[in-house]
């Protein structure tokens, strides 16, 4: 079992706009792809700003069929390129992705 863990940091001024995409974005993917299943969580303390997204794969060539799948997906893609104005720049360390396997 993997889990995929992915922070992202909103802009201070677009942190409610940015966890309703958060919201859009996994339900999207949850009910297109089924049976995965990605979570969003918002920090309530530390850093506010910061979105925790969550999704569980049996194992890696599934997680690597769906990145493909999601790549030519272009509503998704389209997402995508709306939250570009709602988090801080990658540049400036906004998203961090840590992959970990169940021991």
């Amino acid at each position: 079992m993997f889990r995929l863990h992915r922070t992202a940091r909103a802009r201070r001024d677009r942190v409610r706009e940015a966890h309703h995409w958060a919201k859009e974005v996994t339900d999207y993917i949850n009910a297109k792809y089924a049976p995965v299943s990605i979570q969003a969580y918002a920090e309530r303390f530390g850093d506010v700003g910061k979105i925790h997204f969550f999704s569980d794969y049996a194992d890696l060539a599934t997680l690597e069929r769906l990145m493909g799948l999601w790549k030519r997906d272009k509503e998704y893609r389209a997402m995508l390129e709306r939250a570009r104005e709602l988090f801080v720049d990658e540049i400036e360390g906004s998203f961090h992705d840590t992959l970990m396997q169940a021991v």
